[in-house]
């Protein structure tokens, strides 16, 4: 007797190719047989008018710390991820040593939240994983090893090339890192310490992520003025270190920024041309989200986060920091030229005080306080203890268009927790399969979904997931092609989409037409594991 057969359901399988009708009876956590009339099963489920594919992968997700709460998140299971790729942007939550614990935590605040103390209970990548494990989880995770506490442990949070010594400490963390089950390293070249490493630094780094067939995941160093410049960087550490190549969303910030991205994807073509692998992922949505701190010059973060809480509210150092913000976008990532403070939005702070900022543009915030919006960032920030997070507007429908229609596009939906969340956390695949298939036609829905799960099960190399096919594991997805879509908006995130009936991960309900089931059936997934 099988566990549950799901009847009647149009099937894409994942492939791309065409839907069609069949029964699908799971068992043992995998799919047991794909066929007419399966055969008994202590549960059946009426698929009739709905289509059923394999659950959705994020390629950039934010769940490190989120996963370790006693209340688990079920806003990524809502919308019918299965797995989640963490340890993004170089800002994951190991290797970690005792003396460097608060420093990492202060870093990722803004980014993946704060758990207490007493849960750090690790200290190497893979009994960090252990640490997952035990937690358990709604949904699989794959995980990243990220350069920045990797580099911490090396030389702390020095802006300098590092010794012969911190490299080779590196690389052994790195190695260790990947025989542990890392599925590549990630790299956010705009989030201290990332970006005080050259491209040597990344290059050797990436040798060791090459020798397992891993991927290099990277947030470029610029996005805007410099985007085709940090894209040809990121492209040579490929070249040079063998690593295939994955960028994190892909995208143009700032108006005056968006026709760059033509000569990007001309760049991506030739690259494919040469037999390199590159992809990348993206949002399907015109605004960002991420730490506050990230409009800060990079140069203040290089005496640690104890110390730029501090500095921040030094006149003399307020002071170096309005200078930096009176120059140009060919010196540096200047959003408040970019894309102004009024389409910068804070969305999470910690403390009850500053509840009032959430929701409010940096201008507003300053308005509201008689001060200019770099003082207004500047206290903040020191305030909360950087632990603050942002949307920002900054995108073009058109490239948005054009880089997700790439064959070598995936998507991601770098959702992250706290406050007023970003609606990508609770709506972005739905609003792409419902605005690129339904309404837009841009995709069939067989190819759409097969952009969110065969293809990036590819990327990471998993072999018996991202697919509907015997024998490998029941992670699934019910949904009504028809109603299908987001509900969550930037006034209202925290909406729950419609049109997904039902979700199975490892062949356990996790979601249906009431929510969340609170089922745990997740696994830590290891490469070559």
């Amino acid at each position: 007797m099988y566990d549950i057969v799901i009847k009647g359901a149009q099937i894409a399988d994942g492939t791309g190719g065409g839907l069609f009708s069949a029964d699908v009876a799971l068992k043992d956590g995998r799919i047991a047989r794909i066929g007419p009339e399966p055969g008994e099963a202590a549960t059946v489920i009426d698929g009739t008018g709905q289509v059923l594919c394999p659950g959705f992968i994020d390629m950039h997700t934010h769940m490190d710390l989120e996963l370790l709460r006693d209340k688990k998140p079920d806003a990524k299971i809502r919308q019918g991820v299965t797995t989640d790729l963490i340890g993004q942007d170089g800002l994951g939550a190991a290797p970690v040593s005792q003396g460097n614990r608060q420093l990492l935590a202060d870093i990722l605040s803004g980014l993946n939240g704060v758990i207490d103390d007493e849960k750090w209970t690790w200290g190497s990548f893979g009994e960090y994983l252990s640490a997952l494990e035990k937690t358990g989880l709604p949904n699989n995770v794959a995980a990243l090893l990220s350069q920045g506490p990797v580099r911490i442990e090396a030389m702390g949070m020095d802006e300098r090339p590092p010794t012969e010594r911190e490299l080779d400490l590196q690389r052994a963390l790195v190695r260790e890192a990947m025989e542990e089950g890392a599925f590549g390293l990630s790299s956010g070249l705009i989030y201290p310490p990332c970006p005080y490493a050259n491209r040597f630094e990344l290059t050797e780094l990436n040798r060791e992520v090459t020798a397992f067939d891993g991927i290099f995941v990277v947030h470029q160093r610029d996005e805007g003025y410099y985007l085709s410049r940090s894209f040809d960087e990121v492209c040579e550490i490929s070249r040079r270190s063998g690593a295939r190549l994955h960028v994190s969303h892909l995208q143009a910030y700032g108006r005056v920024n968006w026709p760059v991205m033509d000569e990007v994807l001309a760049k991506a073509d030739a690259f494919l041309d040469e037999g390199v692998k590159v992809t990348w992922d993206r949002y399907p949505y015109l605004a960002g989200c991420t730490t506050l701190t990230a409009v800060l010059p990079t140069w203040t973060f290089n005496e640690g986060t104890d110390a730029l809480i501090q500095n921040l509210t030094d006149p003399a150092y307020r002071k170096k920091i309005h200078d930096d913000f009176a120059l140009g976008l060919d010196v540096w990532h200047n959003r408040q030229i970019s894309v102004g403070w009024d389409n910068i939005i804070v969305t999470a702070v910690r403390q009850d005080r500053n509840k009032w900022t959430e929701g409010l543009s940096c201008r507003a915030i300053a308005d509201r306080q008689g001060k200019n919006p770099v003082d207004a960032v500047c206290d903040l920030l020191s305030d909360e203890k950087l632990a603050v997070t942002m949307i920002s507007f900054y995108g073009s429908e058109d490239v948005l268009r054009r880089v997700l229609s790439h064959p070598c596009a995936t998507v991601g939906s770098d959702g992250i927790y706290g406050g007023r969340p970003h609606p990508r956390l609770y709506g972005t695949y739905p609003k792409f399969l419902k605005e690129y298939v339904r309404e837009r036609g841009t995709f069939t829905l067989a190819e759409a979904v097969r952009k969110i799960t065969s293809f990036p099960a590819e990327i990471l190399g998993l072999t018996d997931r991202g697919a509907v096919k015997e024998d490998y594991w029941a992670d699934l997805v019910l949904f009504n092609p028809q109603t299908v879509g987001d509900r969550a908006t930037y006034d209202d995130p925290e909406q729950y989409p419609e049109g997904i009936s039902r979700v199975f991960v490892n062949g356990v309900e996790v979601a249906d037409p009431d929510g969340a089931s609170g089922k745990l059936p997740g696994k830590v997934l290891r490469k070559g594991k």
